[in-house]
């Protein structure tokens, strides 16, 4: 697979962030579903790829709640997965859906992990899930990455 073989997946609602589910604890006391300014619509963002001149049909769009949304789509195979869920539900669904397809040396990237204890717990909770530790590298004073074995 060759660079112009691959897409690029926008994952997100659009709208914002959703309220806590109850499911997981760790949300419990968000308020970002209140937070107007976490809501970017999808025309917006399209514009923004384009302003850059990176909108093609190499660019895919996937718009709803992460746990409606990541079960169904194709994504194949991950070289870098990014997230920025700002919540423990939006942290770990990704993580549960599509670190599997992530390739052996592909990068996992967090961006709010030093800022939000829920992304921080989601991604320890994921990892002792799966039996192996992250070997975390900061990437400013808030994002971590680390490289999928």
């Amino acid at each position: 697979m060759t660079m112009c073989d691959r897409n690029v997946w926008v994952c997100d609602s659009f709208e914002g962030l959703p309220p806590p589910s109850g499911e997981y604890p760790a949300d419990a006391a968000s308020a970002f579903h209140d937070d107007s300014e976490l809501a970017v619509s999808l025309d917006q963002v399209r514009a923004n790829f384009e302003s850059y001149g990176l909108l093609d049909d190499q660019v895919r769009f996937a718009k709803g709640w992460f746990r409606d949304t990541m079960p169904l789509i194709d994504v194949g195979e991950i070289a870098v997965l990014r997230l920025d869920g700002d919540m423990y539900e939006s942290t770990i669904d990704p993580l549960n859906y599509l670190y599997d397809r992530a390739v052996s040396g592909g990068w996992i990237v967090v961006d709010d992990y030093r800022l939000l204890d829920c992304c921080q717990a989601a991604v320890h909770d994921f990892a002792s899930s799966r039996g192996f530790e992250p070997d975390l590298v900061s990437i400013d004073h808030v994002g971590v990455y680390w490289r999928k074995a």
